[in-house]
């Protein structure tokens, strides 16, 4: 058999066992039951949610809080003015007299050592919040009527700790179309990581957390810094052995605003990667399976074999419509099912540049920059 056509069958089969692996993990995951309590059971939350200089796009994630099914005498939300510049304080307060549950707290300097960033904002609402259960969400989303609801049913009856849910990205262009599908392969890649207990990420536009437990954990102060605030969390949560949902429901789930361009969209992957040393080996071996999917498509250009190259690059094809269909389904996004194969082709090329985000020495986010050592982000938070 030559190198190449080895190569091919390897290729193809390394990346349908990960596939697999990670279907089947979600597919258990998204098999749990989780049963709504009573109206007379209902605990207290509070929903956190961040904000720096979004006057501009907070008032899509208020008027959908403004429409919650939840009881007010059960809810409060806060939204924490992390330093803005702009009027994003005014127009929260403007919602002040349609959502009495809404308060608005502010943190007038930079928060230091583990709370720099989101995480100090984050720690802030949290600490200041009433509830049982803290929902977050962030001041780009928009969350369902029943969001509440579905997050609070996973905490009912049972012992679950942390609850994380899909979050997609909204729009119709193909550019959006296309970081929704990414959006939903990483959350199923997420879910059957908690399914596993590997936890591999989450997305903290769309999370909870009981209170008890992130006091206990110490909260972020106690949790090293890093960029993606949400997987060191997450991975707080699971190694302390407290058992984590991961929703996927209609009702459950998140639309967050697209990247508007190239470079936004480098940049937050940018910090993704970085986040994603976390990970340790899980993520040398996603890198790993991800490279000998290409040297198996190489191999068999170098040789001449097109009928090989094109058997690998349908194979991943399928495997990926495996992978997302039946999560887009239960989502209610059938619209997006047939953008799963250009995007599918289009993320193949640029993941091979993924890993060179990584060599960067500074991540600028929300009007930060963040400097990053070589094996982890550590770095001091630059400008107000």
């Amino acid at each position: 058999m030559e190198l190449a056509t080895l190569l091919g069958i390897v290729s193809i089969a390394t990346y349908w066992v990960r596939t697999a692996l990670m279907a089947i993990g979600a597919w258990l995951e998204r098999r749990r039951q989780y049963t709504q309590p009573t109206e007379d059971r209902l605990p207290p939350v509070s929903i956190v949610v961040p904000a720096r200089n979004e006057e501009h796009r907070i008032a899509r994630c208020l008027e959908s809080l403004a429409s919650l099914d939840y009881p007010s005498d059960r809810l409060e939300i806060i939204v924490v003015d992390d330093r803005s510049t702009d009027r994003t304080a005014a127009v929260v307060a403007s919602y002040a007299e349609r959502i009495p549950e809404l308060r608005v707290l502010s943190l007038a300097e930079p928060r230091s050592g583990n709370l720099r960033g989101k995480a100090g904002a984050l720690d802030y609402g949290i600490l200041h919040a009433r509830g049982e259960i803290i929902l977050l969400t962030d001041a780009d989303c928009a969350v369902d009527p029943h969001w509440v609801h579905a997050h609070v049913a996973a905490y009912h009856s049972s012992h679950v700790a942390m609850v994380c849910a899909y979050t997609l990205v909204a729009g119709t262009d193909p550019f959006a179309r296309f970081q929704a599908v990414e959006w939903n392969t990483t959350n199923t890649m997420a879910s059957a990581g908690v399914y596993y207990r590997q936890f591999l990420g989450c997305f903290g536009n769309n999370m909870s957390i009981r209170r008890e437990v992130y006091c206990m954990l110490g909260g972020y102060r106690a949790i090293p810094f890093s960029v993606t605030e949400d997987l060191a969390l997450l991975q707080a949560v699971g190694r302390a052995g407290f058992a984590i949902a991961y929703l996927c429901s209609k009702e459950s789930r998140v639309e967050t605003e697209a990247c508007a361009t190239l470079g936004e969209y480098i940049q937050q992957h940018q910090r993704w990667v970085h986040g994603a040393k976390a990970l340790g080996w899980r993520a040398y071996t996603f890198v790993a399976t991800t490279l000998l999917y290409w040297l198996g498509v190489l191999a068999s250009v170098a040789a001449g074999s097109w009928l090989l190259a094109a058997a690998i690059i349908l194979a991943r094809l399928s495997a990926d419509a495996v992978l997302n269909i039946p999560s887009l389904v239960r989502l209610g996004r059938r619209d997006l099912v047939w953008w799963i194969f250009p995007t599918t082709l289009a993320f193949g090329f640029l993941e091979l540049s993924l890993p060179f985000l990584a060599l960067s020495r500074s991540i600028r986010w929300k009007d930060q920059v963040f400097e990053t050592s070589p094996s982890y982000t550590i770095g001091l938070e630059k400008g107000a």
